[in-house]
């Protein structure tokens, strides 16, 4: 976690789910805190991965225009963290966040995409709120053509301070 005049900040690399209003719906009904706080998204990069937010800009500019095509299959449930996992090959996602990340000191941890429905910090899942969600979801494909760089300050919504692509 950063310091930036004493605000507690996060900031991440994220791929926003667009197109797809009964994702949000779900959301919001069975998470609105964490619905709140971020739109559906994947994660690309977290904060912990990058060490300088300029020099990953230039890399994302370098990397040009993307056009991602991610399948998500049926809900996973883990106690109270419940999301929608990849079910394809994941090589793309991969080969992007290597380009965005350079040359880190270390290698980058592996990152599995999805999309959170309910957040355990802020969310809770019953048996029953899982089956309605069993019952609702389909597996389904989204195409990612924007990379937007995000952060929360002190815990409250995240905004973006920049876009790329489309």
């Amino acid at each position: 976690m950063n310091t930036d005049t004493g605000n507690a900040r996060r900031r991440q690399a994220s791929l926003f789910l667009s197109g797809f209003p009964e994702i949000e719906e779900f959301r919001h009904r069975f998470n609105p805190a964490q619905a709140a706080l971020i739109p559906a998204h994947v994660t690309l990069c977290r904060e912990d991965e990058v060490e300088d937010w300029s020099a990953l800009q230039d890399r994302i500019r370098a990397v040009g225009p993307i056009d991602i095509t991610i399948e998500f299959g049926i809900p996973i449930r883990q106690e109270h963290f419940v999301y929608l996992p990849v079910v394809e090959s994941t090589v793309r996602f991969e080969n992007l966040r290597l380009a965005l990340l350079g040359t880190p000191t270390q290698s980058p941890r592996l990152h599995l995409p999805h999309l959170t429905i309910i957040h355990p910090r802020n969310g809770v899942c019953t048996d029953a709120i899982f089956q309605e969600l069993l019952r609702h979801f389909v597996p389904f494909s989204a195409s990612f053509c924007e990379i937007s760089l995000i952060e929360q300050r002190d815990g409250g919504p995240w905004s973006r301070f920049a876009c790329f692509g489309q």
